[in-house]
């Protein structure tokens, strides 16, 4: 079976779950803009959105936020921020011990368009993805840089991606 059949059996629509990761967004400092275009994006998609949270840059933080998007029902998770090489940015240390598979084709892709839009500063991003299984259920996490033009990228491939990665990841 191909991929566009693959893709034809997935599910078309899912619940999911948005983190932003941000001390400055944590404290009311700055707005979520980010963390809000990817909620009306999947939304616009047909989505349904079960959980939203804004945490700082704290690895409990990340992974309390983690769990309780699991609770709500997230199928499918996106994090924005703290993908970076900054002392602060610890969001992949956070979530990726969380992740029963990485894909990290996704980072891959998600490189090489940014590359086409940023140039070489794309190297600056360890963006991933993974699923999380627990419980009988299946959770495909998809971790984003903070910028609202990664949010434009990223979003670009999921919305292409998450039912392939949840039917599989559910196998």
């Amino acid at each position: 079976m191909g991929a566009e059949e693959h893709k034809r059996k997935a599910p078309k629509k899912f619940k999911f779950a948005v983190i932003t990761v941000s001390d400055t967004a944590s404290r009311g400092e700055k707005e979520d803009k980010s963390g809000k275009f990817l909620i009306e994006e999947l939304e616009k998609a047909g989505h349904e959105k079960v959980y939203y949270a804004v945490v700082p840059d704290e690895k409990m933080e990340i992974i309390g936020a983690v769990v309780e998007a699991f609770r709500a029902g997230a199928e499918v998770l996106v994090t924005s921020g703290g993908t970076g090489i900054a002392s602060r940015d610890v969001t992949i240390e956070s979530i990726r011990p969380l992740l029963d598979k990485e894909l990290t084709g996704f980072g891959e892709v998600f490189r090489l368009l940014s590359y086409e839009e940023i140039g070489t500063a794309a190297v600056m991003t360890r963006a991933t993805a993974g699923i999380i299984r627990s419980s009988g259920r299946t959770m495909a996490v998809f971790c984003l840089p903070g910028s609202l033009g990664a949010a434009r990228t990223g979003i670009r491939i999921i919305l292409k991606e998450a039912g392939h990665v949840l039917k599989h990841g559910r196998e």
